[in-house]
């Protein structure tokens, strides 16, 4: 298909093979956003699954299923005691003991910083997408136009 067509995006008129990559690179721009947005919403939840195990856990539990793997595919019984303090990674390979007050603190601080942070993948995500949808319809358009004069 040649690129003989122009589609009109508002501010100049692209040559239809123009657009066709311009909609390739929408496409893998979206991936990526799609992506992150994934990553980052497992964060949050993580983050928050993280904070109610402090909460509920912060008097101590008698009888636990502790997982030894990252994975949870192996677990062992255990108690655990009042929770005063805990052990927070603070950032390249750091850790710092903190009261439980304080690492709650910190948890829920990294958890509104994500939470913003997807806020603007969100909107940039959708934002990309409506404009995706509108150049890929006058692209279609250019097209139709494009066979009906042939």
């Amino acid at each position: 298909m040649s690129g003989q067509g122009n589609v009109p995006t508002g501010e100049r008129q692209l040559t239809l093979d123009e657009a066709l990559a311009q909609l390739q690179l929408i496409e893998n721009q979206l991936a990526r956003l799609q992506t992150l947005v994934s990553d980052v919403e497992q964060r949050v939840t993580n983050l928050s699954l993280l904070e109610d195990a402090i909460v509920n856990l912060r008097g101590g539990a008698k009888d636990s299923l502790i997982p030894l793997d990252a994975t949870a595919m192996l677990f062992v019984r255990g108690s655990i005691e009042a929770i005063n303090k805990a052990i927070v990674h603070a950032g390249l390979d750091v850790y710092v003991e903190l009261p439980v007050e304080k690492a709650l603190e910190h948890i829920r601080k990294l958890k509104a910083e994500y939470s913003k942070v997807l806020d603007i993948y969100r909107r940039e995500l959708t934002n990309l997408a409506q404009y995706y949808a509108a150049l890929r319809s006058a692209v279609e358009q250019a097209i139709t136009r494009q066979q009906a004069q042939q």
